[in-house]
């Protein structure tokens, strides 16, 4: 191949520094706020219908 080319498109490329550890916690952190909203309306739905005599 052209190295020509090859250096233009490695100088093309920012460098990616590695994630910091503050923004793995918050993403983390984020990920399991979601995961618990989402989850909590689901067993406050259910409480609520089994309350109704819906689910029996």
């Amino acid at each position: 191949m052209n190295t020509e080319i090859n250096e233009v498109i490695l100088r093309s490329r920012p460098y990616h520094e590695p994630m910091s550890f503050e923004r793995l916690r918050f993403l983390c952190y984020f990920v399991a706020g979601m995961v618990a909203e989402v989850l909590g309306f689901g067993l406050a739905f259910v409480i609520v219908l089994c309350m109704a005599g819906v689910l029996r």
